[in-house]
């Protein structure tokens, strides 16, 4: 209802794990969740998947600290030219 959740999907198990996700701060912990997240959607099938987004940068050989993150944010802050 507020914010992206157009589908008005409810599943207590999926909140539960949306609010461990906002405060875990490692990557592979946050994946894990996301995984998790995104199986009890599908099981749940209150959406029909057509694709995921992929996306691709090319970056040069002297540009540090450019990692990718789950909702394809471009954050510059850790990015520096050697």
């Amino acid at each position: 209802p507020n914010g992206p959740n157009y589908t008005h999907f409810k599943n207590p198990e999926f909140d539960e794990l949306y609010l461990q996700s906002l405060s875990v701060n490692n990557r592979k912990g946050r994946t894990h969740l996301y995984r998790e997240m995104d199986s009890l959607l599908m099981e749940d099938a209150s959406v029909v998947v057509l694709y995921y987004d992929e996306s691709l940068r090319f970056i040069q050989k002297n540009v540090e600290g450019m990692t990718p993150n789950p909702i394809n944010l471009l954050n510059l802050k850790t990015v520096w030219k050697e």
